[in-house]
């Protein structure tokens, strides 16, 4: 019986517990048992007869120790205090190198032991091809196109494949497709590459993708492509690696919605609400599971490319606390992590032997309950976009590694980029000061912010923009609760003003429609712009690039004075890794979700 998980959620549904400053190791306590035991060497592995996932695990070795997660177990400097839950033995590498040099200083002074030491590696060896990633959080059980935070992308890119990916550089590559044709703006032809094998043997096939393709389709099942998924209205298959998708209405962005690493294709006993998809056409599989600790994946032999993966396997270790698992990086123990820290790059930066790589991607941003109240007036809207300083939220927030935006944030290399989209305001308290005396509030009003006392970097932006807004006579008092508190209120519209983070699906503006039509627990509670919706719809579905962009423009105008939220900062998202790991490589802006389809072409150099 599976056993359910709390994972928090950032509104980017990026690092669900990275922030958490100790709780998030004492949750899982809680719900697991003492995390005593941290895996870092494939010969000791946790005990377990039990399955989950569908995989069945093997007898095992715990383990003598294993760093602790916890701020509260684990100092804030230096190395990582130790748990020990049986006589200590080595087994670490600098252990076993203790080891050898004791026993060969044993047979110099001419002690007679029964055993001997093993031999000293050879430096000429090729290394281990075992990469060991600090993970920030443990991955939800896998279901087919479920959104399940950046842990659950890792972890979809890792055993399963789309039609479409994403290459080191961020751009559109074929996956599962051998090549696809765009017959029209609303019509898409998909070849798939030959012989292609599910992780259990049986045959992927034409029909796979469109079962999978309308079990997307189906609002039902929420899934995370929905937006562009939804407007699926027949797949065709006249031949076992031939699909052709029929939309109701022009998308040019749908073939990058199937590059999403949560629009894999599955087996159908796996398109259920129900079922756990363990089973995939990825470039590695799920060979043991130790809830709370570690996922081990080994490579997938029936991988479409698997001669071009050079890793045997990859321990997922898990590290929910952001400075345990930047210690496990320093320290060692691991190879690759994710989600740094802020306050931790200056520190990784100045380490030897490790490569820290930041691409500015996910939002942090206001928004507001138009309702009722001060702030159903678009006019007090755009009086806070001027007053905000994005340059101190930048430094307080984020320690410098972010970049302050403007506008609703398009990468220059867009067809649909202009340098006008992206200064809709400016930092011009006076200016705001005037916009609220024009709204009918002259000395300002009270209001409140909701924020998060669960998430530092969410509390320090609510105190800067508090700080701004208090020089133009707004008194916004703080509202701090727990993650799960603040997503009840954020749900039921209990707040007047929020601080958010999140990301597009794509990079294109096309996201913007799908965030400003979706839930208002993701979006300004209560906002709708018939005018801005059709712009930004006409640019979904115009039918080549000058159209597309002449909508986009008008709908990012529009926002300017209407504001439907208040973007503040694009924030820094980093991995870091040794230098020894070749290969790996964060993806630009959104896609920093999706760096895991790098990990296929990721190996382990000699040191």
């Amino acid at each position: 019986m599976l056993r359910p998980r709390l994972q928090a959620r950032d509104g980017d549904r990026g690092d669900s517990r990275a922030h958490r400053d100790g709780r998030g190791a004492h949750r899982r306590d809680r719900l697991h048992g003492p995390a005593a035991v941290r895996v870092t060497n494939r010969r000791h592995r946790r005990r377990r007869d039990s399955t989950r996932r569908g995989i069945r695990r093997p007898r095992v070795v715990t383990p003598p120790h294993h760093p602790s997660n916890s701020d509260t177990h684990a100092p804030r400097s230096g190395g990582t205090m130790l748990h020990r839950t049986e006589p200590w033995r080595p087994s670490s590498p600098g252990a076993r190198r203790n080891k050898r040099a004791i026993v060969a200083a044993a047979l110099a002074t001419g002690l007679a032991l029964t055993g001997c030491a093993s031999a000293a590696p050879d430096p000429s060896a090729a290394p281990e091809q075992t990469l060991r990633f600090g993970l920030s959080g443990e991955p939800q059980d896998v279901k087919v196109g479920a959104d399940q935070g950046s842990t659950g992308y890792t972890l979809d890119a890792l055993i399963h494949r789309g039609l479409m990916a994403y290459d080191a550089d961020g751009a559109l590559v074929p996956a599962l497709a051998e090549s696809f044709e765009e017959i029209d703006p609303a019509t898409y032809s998909f070849t798939l590459r030959e012989g292609l094998e599910f992780s259990d043997g049986t045959p992927l096939t034409s029909a796979n993708v469109k079962n999978t393709l309308l079990f997307l389709a189906d609002p039902e099942n929420g899934a995370r492509t929905l937006a562009a998924m939804r407007n699926i209205t027949e797949v065709e298959t006249p031949d076992d690696r031939t699909a052709i998708v029929h939309l109701s209405e022009n998308n040019a962005d749908f073939v990058a919605y199937l590059a999403d690493s949560t629009a894999f294709i599955a087996p159908d006993d796996a398109l259920s609400a129900d079922a756990i998809a363990t089973v995939g056409a990825g470039p590695f599989v799920i060979e043991q599971d130790d809830a709370g600790v570690q996922l081990v994946l080994a490579r997938n032999d029936a991988y479409y490319d698997a001669d071009s993966v050079t890793l045997d396997s990859i321990d997922l270790v898990f590290y929910p606390d952001g400075t345990a698992r930047t210690n496990a990086l320093v320290s060692g123990d691991v190879d690759l992590i994710d989600y740094v820290p802020w306050e931790q790059f200056s520190t990784l930066e100045s380490t030897d032997g490790v490569t820290i790589d930041v691409q500015n991607g996910l939002l942090m941003d206001i928004e507001f309950n138009v309702t009722d109240g001060p702030f159903a007036d678009p006019l007090v809207r755009e009086a806070v976009a001027y007053a905000v300083n994005r340059d101190s939220v930048v430094d307080a927030a984020f320690f410098g590694n972010a970049k302050a935006i403007y506008g609703p944030p398009i990468p220059e290399s867009s067809d649909y980029y202009t340098e006008e989209s992206q200064e809709l305001w400016e930092y011009d308290p006076e200016h705001a000061k005037e916009l609220l005396a024009e709204a009918g509030y002259p000395d300002g009003f009270s209001t409140t912010i909701l924020t998060t006392s669960q998430y530092v970097f969410h509390q320090d932006t609510a105190l800067t923009v508090q700080a701004d807004l208090a020089e133009i006579g707004i008194d916004a008092e703080l509202d701090s609760p727990d993650w799960a508190t603040r997503m009840e209120k954020a749900t039921s519209g209990d707040f007047q003003m929020k601080i958010n983070g999140w990301g597009g699906i794509v990079s294109e503006p096309a996201y913007l429609e799908s965030y400003l039509g979706g839930p208002d627990l993701a979006k300004s509670f209560g906002w709708n712009d018939p005018e801005i919706m059709a712009a930004l719809a006409a640019g979904r579905t115009g039918a080549d690039v000058d159209s597309r962009k002449a909508a986009y423009s008008e709908a990012i105008d529009l926002m300017g004075t209407n504001v439907p939220f208040v973007p503040l900062v694009q924030r820094g998202q980093a991995f870091a890794y040794k230098d020894t790991v070749t290969g790996f490589s964060n993806l630009p802006g959104f896609l920093t979700f999706f760096a895991g389809y790098t990990l296929a072409s990721t190996s382990i150099s000699a040191g």
